[in-house]
């Protein structure tokens, strides 16, 4: 027996006895939204109005059905339902429920979705550039499903998914229609405790005559290396730098990482000789990779010797805008005649591309006066990111 309570539904002005009746032992008695929006039930009902429906029988001589809908708003909304909208509705959940049943296929352009996905929240970017935040509520062999606040249900083809991040408190502070501008691996010059992930990489410009790149040969460590073209300079008297870089997440906001600069400087004379200097250090970096403070420790080393003076970084960026991160870098180099300096400026950010303007300044440490460009920019980077998306 389908059962029940009893209630009174207001028809022709008059209180009708009436009982729960159960459509499918599927959604069983009260259909809430999760299961309108798995089963794509009632689409005249928004997903951000709907709260709760029922279906109720007259116990009088006609057995005429209601579909009683609870809005989030308070509303109650009755709709009169036929024989023919019945089975309609119960056809449409025998159908759904077949579909999520069945085996799922090879997922389809490396979106993966794992079996406890449903129900957990996730952005969700296509290929065309549209992005937007939402729960899942079915997965099937080809689609996905989404129920969102601004949208309704959405489904979505697997192909057309370019990334599914699940929504963490850092990413769902960013608004959904800001693009990936990077993994944060540095701020203008100095590393961050980011890394690039396996696949990821970027050509780097620096100020017209400094050709770089950089490519994450595994998660947790890159590798990078940068030529001077300084004119009229044979190659055998340009720059030629290193920077091995490994790095690893500790906790959700926390990263460390360890590395090297190394630059092999010419002797600009008529031989191939040169020697090299460098810096050693570790970093650590906490925050998002667009909004991040970054604390580092390095020592130079020259001709095999390593210094004992050591040098420390400071600097962090803020993304305020969809395209504009602001950035500071800073080097405190602590011993008694020596002082601190660095950069300061923005970085205009497109999907693959980034120009980074940065002013510098020097304070020594012994004087009361201070020597900068001011918003002159004197580190003017060009970069190009390629490989992987990231996060």
């Amino acid at each position: 027996m389908g059962a029940i309570c009893l209630l009174a539904v207001q028809a022709r002005g008059q209180d009708v006895p009436a009982r729960v009746l159960t459509i499918s032992p599927v959604v069983g008695e009260v259909i809430d939204a999760r299961e309108k929006a798995t089963y794509g039930l009632f689409p005249t009902f928004s997903a951000n109005d709907f709260q709760e429906a029922r279906f109720y029988q007259n116990l009088s001589a006609d057995s005429a059905v209601h579909l009683r809908v609870q809005l989030r708003d308070g509303r109650v909304v009755l709709r009169p339902h036929t024989s023919a909208e019945l089975s309609a509705v119960r056809q449409t959940i025998e159908t759904r429920r077949r579909e999520l049943a069945a085996a799922p296929a090879a997922p389809v352009a490396g979106v993966e979705a794992a079996a406890d996905s449903v129900g957990r929240r996730f952005r969700v970017t296509l290929r065309t550039g549209t992005a937007f935040d939402g729960e899942m509520t079915a997965r099937r062999p080809r689609q996905l499903e989404f129920l969102t606040k601004d949208l309704g249900v959405v489904l979505v083809e697997r192909a057309n998914i370019l990334r599914l991040q699940e929504l963490n408190s850092e990413l769902a502070k960013r608004p959904a229609n800001w693009y990936d501008i990077g993994n944060g691996s540095r701020l203008f010059f100095a590393p961050t405790a980011w890394g690039l992930r396996e696949g990821e990489g970027y050509l780097q410009d620096i100020s017209l005559y400094f050709l770089g790149a950089n490519y994450g040969i595994t998660d947790n460590f890159s590798m990078g290396g940068m030529v001077s073209m300084l004119p009229g300079l044979p190659l055998r008297n340009q720059f030629l730098a290193l920077t091995p870089k490994f790095s690893a997440q500790i906790a959700e906001k926390w990263h460390v990482g360890v590395g090297a600069l190394y630059l092999r400087v010419p002797d600009f004379d008529l031989t191939d000789t040169s020697y090299g200097v460098g810096l050693l250090y570790g970093t650590a970096t906490y925050g998002s990779a667009d909004n991040n403070l970054t604390a580092g420790l390095g020592y130079g080393f020259a001709g095999g010797n390593i210094g004992s003076t050591p040098v420390l970084q400071l600097g962090g960026q803020k993304r305020i805008s969809r395209r504009v991160s602001l950035i500071t870098e800073n080097y405190i180099i602590a011993n008694s005649s020596a002082g601190m300096g660095g950069l300061y400026g923005a970085k205009i950010n497109w999907k693959r591309t980034s120009l980074g303007l940065a002013a510098a300044y020097v304070i020594p440490y012994e004087g009361d006066y201070a020597v900068s460009s001011y918003v002159v920019p004197v580190f003017i980077d060009f970069t190009f990111r390629f490989g992987k998306p990231t996060r």
